[in-house]
């Protein structure tokens, strides 16, 4: 099977393209149902991630649900409707997982990811250069949505540098996609990400360095280089300086004022919500207070509010149990480094859902689950058995 499959153009489009990882993404679903049809794989070939799948089932079942209680509003070909049927996110990990039987596909797929973000941290280098403020990845979205895109991928390669077991070129390349991410992600001057990879990072050191000098000597230099990053382009500073500024900066204030306005949907809705897919329309219409300078805002910016305004109680309940079991099975196995990855890339996701509606990036949503997809793989291929998810 190994040989029939080659998954290099999905990591290698991950970052760069968005119509060409999602069509190949639908390219991966017809082969997987065509080899359940010849018989080459089985639905049997599922039962390791038994827990996860159940898990993503009550939280799809609580969706539809929410959106039919809501009144159905969302067209049936938005692409919101894709979070139900997860057509391109969720159930990669599974048509992944079922497929990779072979340990080089892991290091491809590895391999082509960090050459995907190593082409965005170029374009981005170039937008600063041209003294654009807020740069862009390739896949336009937010700034907020393309720090996410580098909240869940930076780890990964801190971790593969760190390895013991690899060779030098592959500790090098790894080396080098990780410091020119770590500018990049700088120069998007997202600053809840800067603190979200300042609480992360360490722990990641800690965690694979075991010489306390090492730890030391690794995480000098990488203060130094995100010191540096930071100086290295007059608005990146700027940004850095605004970081305390609580109510003197309007994105903060505006985020409060978001916040206020979410816990006033949950008030008025705290069980049921207003309905999957309503938030905007109804912060539009009547949630939005009269102080609020953004008015075209379509969500709570902050993921635990916005499930549970939009999806009641039992939604952000589900949300955070699926995603908190996946931190805590990972951290159960963090002393291989790629449950560490998952880890690390799983608290990433969950910080940068206190400040930003994260899980709304498909591109990045899809990327968390190719990475956990490849992980899991490797963590199955290590302990062999007894392995479940």
């Amino acid at each position: 099977m190994s040989k029939i499959l080659n998954l290099t153009p999905l990591g290698l489009s991950a970052c760069i393209s968005e119509p060409l990882s999602r069509n190949f993404v639908r390219v991966l679903f017809i082969i997987f149902f065509a080899m359940i049809w010849q018989k080459k794989i089985s639905l049997r070939d599922a039962a390791p991630y038994t827990k996860i799948l159940l898990l993503m089932a009550a939280f799809t079942a609580w969706l539809m649900i929410s959106y039919v209680w809501g009144g159905m509003k969302i067209p049936l070909d938005d692409d919101a409707i894709e979070w139900i049927i997860f057509s391109h996110n969720m159930l990669i990990f599974l048509l992944l997982g079922v497929m990779i039987r072979d340990e080089k596909i892991l290091t491809g797929i590895l391999t082509a990811l960090g050459l995907s973000l190593m082409i965005d941290n170029f374009y981005i280098f170039y937008q600063a250069a041209q003294d654009v403020i807020r740069p862009t990845t390739f896949l336009h979205g937010s700034p907020a949505q393309n720090s996410t895109i580098y909240l869940i991928l930076l780890p990964t390669f801190l971790v593969m540098m760190l390895r013991e077991d690899a060779d030098l070129s592959r500790k090098i390349f790894d080396a080098i996609i990780f410091f020119t991410s770590l500018a990049a992600c700088i120069m998007i001057n997202t600053r809840s990400a800067w603190l979200d990879l300042a609480i992360v990072l360490p722990i990641i050191l800690a965690f694979r360095l075991k010489s306390r000098r090492k730890f030391l000597a690794t995480a000098m230099v990488l203060a130094v280089a995100s010191g540096i990053f930071l100086a290295s382009a007059p608005q990146t500073l700027h940004r850095l300086q605004t970081v305390t500024s609580v109510h003197s900066e309007q994105s903060v204030t505006e985020r409060f004022l978001m916040w206020r306005s979410a816990f006033n949907a949950i008030a008025d809705n705290p069980l049921m919500g207003v309905g999957f897919g309503n938030y905007e329309s109804a912060y539009q219409e009547k949630y939005m207070l009269d102080d609020a300078r953004e008015r075209y805002q379509g969500h709570a910016h902050n993921v635990y509010l916005q499930f549970w305004a939009e999806t009641g109680l039992p939604g952000l309940i589900l949300f955070c149990t699926l995603f908190g079991y996946i931190l805590l099975w990972s951290w159960r196995r963090a002393k291989n480094f790629y449950g560490l990855i998952i880890f690390s890339a799983t608290l990433n996701f969950m910080l940068s859902g206190l400040t930003d509606y994260s899980f709304a990036s498909f591109s990045a949503m899809r990327i968390y689950w190719l990475l956990f997809a490849v992980c899991v793989a490797g963590i199955k291929f290590s302990e062999r058995k007894n392995f479940s998810v």
